[in-house]
């Protein structure tokens, strides 16, 4: 069980560094642009491993 809440909580740690990420690149180039799109899709492929850690 340890295993799974350490998986959890790197995902979870892995995923604000993306969020800010995400919110970094939305604020200088946009929200729809290419950069911003291609990191929200990584951060939904993030959240649903955390998902499915659960």
């Amino acid at each position: 069980m340890a295993t799974k809440d350490a998986t959890q909580e790197l995902l979870s740690e892995e995923i604000e560094r993306i969020r800010e990420i995400m919110i970094y690149t939305a604020l200088e180039e946009g929200l729809v642009s290419e950069n911003t799109v291609k990191i929200s899709q990584v951060l939904d492929i993030m959240l649903n491993k955390l998902e499915e850690t659960y």
